[in-house]
């Protein structure tokens, strides 16, 4: 088991926060039971047992071949996401209860001091039904549909969903989620169910994406502020194979419903002759939140050189505008392959990496914070929700 330690100061502070705000004195006897939050400090490294997780030349891992490209995984350090909240006792407190607390940590710290992961720890939570009564009582307003997500995940409770349903084998680069579209969520949430075994791969992966941008070469990044990126899907009717369906994606039968769902959120689209949906849709690349400029796209985990790469498309013989995904500048010209590295390069040299413990919850702010995930041997179950923004 990982040592961890408490930082005494930051624990009387919080305690002080969640007095306050619950509007209770010390000693005060109060309808609900309330328990305190303290902020820990853990030894990723020691979390690891000291072992490096490899990653350049990792198979399914685009780009990892770059000489460019980190060899190991970098546990989080100090100054790296995720802030750490434990329960200071070992009672047992209903998911609901477990929400208010967290939530007044959530508030404290992402929209007052813009930090961009929290991870909840040690907390009487285990099912996805326990997850489903914490999200919905955050205080955020839920996405309670993944209507038109490109992603593989399958609804298990209220406003929750499985992580991925991707291949174990495959690694899941790191992106901000929804980016390809306009209407991305402002957190996303994540519940460990069933960690992977130690050693057996699966460790979640954090970008904060405030260090990237910095690192991006200024010819690239002016290139993409002028453009933008133009996110391009065809989605063939059901019954194709490995394809998402536009009838799963869009949650329908009925193509006219697909049709104004497009037209809501200006997107662009034609039907081919075998009832094959073709979308785009131009973004920015860059985007302003709080003040600050953030690059905010998925121009290379969209893109065709990364399915060329994924199980159930590295054997395909299909050109690349009938692959599910690509990515273009906004013009509609190619981006570079070598421009396509670069970013895939800075955005693992600033990645940092641990796997889930059962029970774990954690709270990314999605313009902030990129996320993914390694490849994994075994078992590995995550639940995924999403907020727009606080109630």
């Amino acid at each position: 088991m990982a040592v961890v330690r408490t930082t005494h100061l930051k624990r009387f502070i919080l305690s002080r926060y969640l007095l306050q705000e619950v509007g209770a004195r010390p000693f005060e006897t109060t309808k609900r039971k309330v328990f305190q939050l303290a902020e820990t400090e853990i030894d990723w490294s020691a979390e690891a047992a000291g072992k490096s997780v490899p990653i350049r030349g990792r198979a399914m891992l685009p780009g990892s071949e770059s000489c460019n490209f980190p060899e190991f995984l970098s546990p989080p350090r100090v100054d790296d996401p995720p802030r750490v909240f434990a329960p200071s006792g070992r009672e047992r407190t209903a998911p609901e209860d477990c929400a208010v607390e967290m939530r007044k940590v959530v508030h404290e710290l992402m929209k007052n001091q813009d930090v961009g992961a929290v991870l909840f720890r040690g907390f009487p939570l285990s099912t996805t039904q326990d997850f489903s009564r914490v999200v919905n009582n955050l205080g955020l307003k839920m996405r309670r549909s993944y209507k038109g997500g490109i992603g593989i995940r399958h609804e298990t409770d209220e406003s929750v969903y499985s992580a991925s349903d991707e291949p174990p084998e495959w690694c899941i680069e790191p992106h901000n989620e929804l980016a390809q579209s306009n209407n991305s969520p402002e957190k996303v949430i994540f519940f460990c169910v069933d960690p992977p075994s130690p050693g057996a791969g699966g460790e979640t992966v954090l970008t904060d994406v405030r260090e990237i941008l910095p690192r991006l070469d200024k010819d690239v990044v002016k290139k993409f502020q002028a453009l933008g990126v133009m996110y391009k899907h065809y989605v063939p009717s059901r019954g194709s194979g490995e394809y998402l369906c536009w009838q799963t994606m869009f949650q329908t039968e009925d193509s006219s419903v697909v049709e104004e769902f497009l037209r809501t959120n200006n997107i662009q689209w034609e039907w081919d002759d075998n009832n094959a949906l073709l979308w785009w849709i131009t973004l920015p690349a860059v985007r302003m939140y709080r003040g600050t400029q953030l690059w905010f796209n998925s121009a290379h985990i969209n893109n065709v050189s990364c399915l060329k790469l994924h199980p159930h498309w590295c054997d395909k013989d299909i050109p690349d505008h009938r692959h599910p995904t690509n990515t273009f500048y906004g013009d509609g010209t190619e981006i570079e392959a070598d421009v396509l590295q670069h970013i895939r390069d800075v955005i693992w040299q600033v990645a940092v990496g641990f796997q889930l413990k059962k029970g774990d919850l954690l709270v990314l702010n999605n313009m902030y914070c990129q996320h993914a995930r390694l490849s994994y041997a075994g078992t590995r179950k995550l639940a995924f929700a999403m907020g727009m923004h606080e109630d």
